[in-house]
Parts: C-alpha cells; structure tokens; sequence
C-alpha cells in the first residue's frame, strides 16, 4: 500500500552493568550510553545478559536534531544484532503526495540498503519487501506537536503516524540472515501561503536487527523489551539544546567578523582570502587542521576533543582527557599497531 493512501485512510565508549534487572528468561544489565565530551549519559536500556554492547553520540550545530545517537547489542555468537538510533527529522519540500520516498517505501529502503549492509556485517544483501502500515502514537505526542505548531504560527494540513516495514536477505559469511528495520514517523504537512506546502518526516526511533531467518520472532521479542526499557536523560538533552543555541550565537559572531575581515582584504592577494575561508571552513565543520605523520600532508580532526592519534593505516582516535593520561601504544587492546599523536 502506497504511503499517501494510508494518509488518506487516517486523514490526518559506555558504561555496562551499572545495575541488573530481569530480561526474559535470564539475568540482563542497565546498558549507559555516556556522552564522552560531557561525561554524562546520554540514554540507557536493558540489554540481554553477556551480549556485546556499544554505541556512539554526536553533536551537531543542526537546531532541530542537536544529538544523533546510536546504542547496538550483538550476541556472543556473533549472529544476531540489534541497533537502536536516536529520533531524527526529515525535511521535504511540497505536499505529502510528492515526496517520492512516502509513495513508494521502496525508495528509503534502497537508500538504507548499504548503510544497513555494513552496519550488520553482511557480505551480501538485496532488498525483498518494503511497505508501510498505520502506527498509533500516543495522545500526549499528537497534542505536543500540534501545540508546537500554534506556537509557532504553523497550519497543519495533516498529521499522520505510519510505520515503514522492511526486509532483507542476504548472507554473513557462508550463513543466510534475514535483516528487518522498522522506521515509526510521524509525518506532517503544513501550509506556510495558499500555494506553498512543507513535510516533515519524523522518525521517531529507527531499529534493526538481523539473524537467521529462523529465530527472527524471537529476536524481534528481545527488541522489543530493549526499546520499551530505554530511557533518554532529559539533563543531557537540555546542556547540548544549550550549547548548540550558544554555538549558532557564536557562528552568526563569527560570521559576521569573517565578512569585515573578507571586506579589509578585499584588494590583498589571495593568500590573505584562502585563510579567512579556511578559517570559517575549519570552524563550521568543527575541525582542526593537523599534519599527517604518516604522509606529512594536511589533515582534518575533531576539534571537540583533547587529544588525537592516528596509526599507520589512518585509523584515528579520539581521547578528551587530561595530557599524558592515556596512550595507546600501552592499551592492550590498541597496541597491535603503532599509534602516532596528531594533538
């Protein structure tokens, strides 16, 4: 069923095993997500007992998603995996019957097909259905939304949840697999003049897992406990809102220094210009310029953190505490190549 006719239809690294609670049929651990910039989680959910977890948290200077986030589960075989990511926003221009991706599901399918292919480990996948269907959301969410809407002068045209179902199949190594990502929005359409309409898809928690075809309804069932478990720090959320806000403040700063400064060098020779372009590049992109050891060339890193490495297949690593407190030369589990710092 194509996504406009069910519009229609409706018309409208972290810390693990702080604590244990039961998971199923055997013990699970609490799963924090920690933010390594501020030291502070970021979510956390019940995972099954001896899985291998992980996730990550990115900031960006993006107003409407500030933090993207993403925790994943792996059992100790190995074939089967979970991941969890944050909520994220979709902007379209035009009514919700000409955004092409919510006619035909099979085009965001297409879209997370590699994506999907490297972040479960397959060696081989191919798309085999993809569709949507209705989805409930809460009340609470529905009248938020349409709250945030008059608040902000917007009309509504329509306001409609759906869930986009989707499958693969393909292989790991010699073994078939099945992966299955379910992708819940809520879609809205709004009117800013009589002729020009906006949509918005809101993904409200993207999942996927993926394992033998044979044990996908019980892996689905242990999805599900995962995300009902999980639980976002409203403290964290409210520091990165803060800083992104002062960050956009100091850009539009910034901004306006590098053009007086573009405006003195108007008639100076080129060299003067490419600094205070690279200036703003390097700011806007949250990077540093550094030297590459390996190659003597200029390279790009993360201007969030302290102190970088890099080996000598261009692997870089990240560390943001104090100076001589870590080297990764003397971690076990890094010293199998030789690290370089580049900061």
């Amino acid at each position: 069923m194509r996504f406009g006719k069910i519009f229609s239809a409706l018309a409208a690294t972290a810390a693990l095993a702080l604590c244990h609670d039961s998971f199923g049929a055997g013990a699970g651990g609490r799963y924090f997500l920690v933010d390594q910039r501020t030291q502070i989680p970021v979510m956390n959910c019940t995972m099954p007992a001896n899985w291998l977890v992980g996730g990550k948290t990115t900031w960006t200077s993006d107003m409407a998603n500030p933090i993207t986030w993403y925790a994943w589960a792996q059992r100790p075989d190995r074939r089967v995996k979970l991941i969890v990511s944050a909520p994220t926003v979709i902007g379209s221009t035009g009514a919700i019957q000409q955004v092409r991706m919510l006619q035909d599901p099979r085009v965001m399918a297409q879209m997370l097909l590699e994506t999907a292919k490297r972040d479960h480990f397959f060696t081989e996948l191919s798309l085999t259905d993809a569709k949507f269907r209705p989805f409930q959301i809460s009340p609470q969410l529905r009248e938020t939304r349409l709250r945030q809407a008059q608040e902000r002068g917007i009309r509504l045209t329509q306001l409609v949840p759906a869930e986009l179902l989707i499958r693969y199949d393909g292989s790991c190594g010699n073994e078939k697999r099945v992966l299955y990502f379910s992708l819940p929005m809520l879609v809205a359409e709004s009117q800013a003049t009589a002729m020009s309409r906006t949509t918005t898809i809101e993904l409200l928690m993207p999942m996927s897992f993926s394992c033998p075809e044979e044990e996908s309804e019980a892996i689905k069932q242990i999805l599900a406990q995962v995300v009902t478990s999980l639980q976002i720090n409203p403290q964290f959320i409210q520091i990165v809102n803060h800083i992104v806000s002062r960050r956009v403040g100091e850009r539009i700063k910034l901004q306006n220094e590098i053009r007086d400064k573009q405006m003195e060098v108007a008639k100076s020779n080129s060299e003067t210009q490419d600094r205070v372009r690279n200036m703003w590049s390097e700011y806007i992109r949250d990077v540093d310029s550094v030297s590459n050891p390996n190659t003597g060339e200029k390279m790009f890193v993360d201007s969030r953190y302290d102190h970088a490495w890099i080996n000598s297949n261009d692997e870089v690593i990240y560390q943001n505490s104090g100076p001589g407190s870590f080297n990764p030369n003397l971690d076990k589990n890094l010293n199998h190549t030789n690290w370089k710092q580049l900061k």
